[in-house]
């Protein structure tokens, strides 16, 4: 099963190849990617549960199939907002479709479960989306820069005349190797290659192997990974006190 520093990466890239196909900015690309590929399908299934795990009447001559997809398209936007109370929204919903549920004192455990496994799945997505996050916000405020590396190591190749996915895997991993002190360098180009040889032609890996491995040399780039780390680690215990 894929990390979520992994899963992170392929939300990132899906951001990027987004905002270039539809021109728009990288933190509105990485929102709609959100909501389609993680918040959307996971609020669908719940969805689907509950209803059909449910025998208030209320549910059964409701309009569940009307129900299922604006609950889950609702909810995988407006949830992105942390400001939002989900457990609100989730009553709102039911209340729009299942006439007199939230108000059936038999129906209410039910509802509190349903609606703490929404507050649960997004807790859980939260070391995702929270990565996915920092790596389009960095690549955003860096693209200039992360651009000029690629085209002076590149060499021969404009970003104009790259594949589309390949340059914007090689801008997410560029990103990561300059601004994202965590992360080890080889882990990101490894990383890169395995995003090349997923979402690219058949030989794209080696092509974007070739190019990172030049920056990390050109650049001699090394990262004190287990310093970082110590840091991070001792300022959070501080923020706990």
């Amino acid at each position: 099963m894929n990390s979520p520093r992994r899963r992170a990466r392929e939300l990132a890239l899906k951001a990027h190849y987004q905002a270039e196909m539809i021109g728009c900015e990288l933190a509105e690309a990485l929102n709609q990617v959100t909501q389609e590929v993680v918040l959307f399908p996971a609020f669908e299934k719940l969805a689907r549960g509950f209803v059909k795990n449910s025998t208030f009447q209320e549910i059964l001559s409701g309009e569940v199939e009307e129900f299922i997809p604006d609950f889950s398209e609702t909810l995988s936007k407006k949830c992105l907002n942390e400001s939002k109370d989900c457990a609100s929204l989730c009553r709102d919903m039911l209340d729009k479709y299942f006439k007199g549920l939230t108000v059936n004192p038999d129906a209410e455990a039910a509802i509190r479960k349903f609606a703490a496994r929404i507050s649960d799945k997004l807790k859980k997505e939260k070391p995702l989306l929270d990565f996915a996050g920092q790596l389009v916000k960095v690549a955003a405020e860096n693209s200039k820069t992360i651009d000029k590396i690629l085209e002076a190591t590149a060499q021969n190749w404009s970003l104009e005349r790259m594949a589309t996915i390949d340059r914007c895997i090689l801008r997410s991993a560029t990103c990561e190797m300059f601004y994202i002190e965590e992360i080890p360098i080889n882990a990101t180009i490894n990383e890169a290659i395995e995003l090349a040889k997923q979402y690219s032609a058949d030989r794209s890996y080696e092509f974007v192997n070739g190019i990172l491995d030049r920056i990390r040399k050109e650049h001699k780039l090394v990262k004190n990974v287990a310093a970082v780390t110590e840091k991070k680690s001792k300022k959070e215990n501080q923020s706990d006190l």
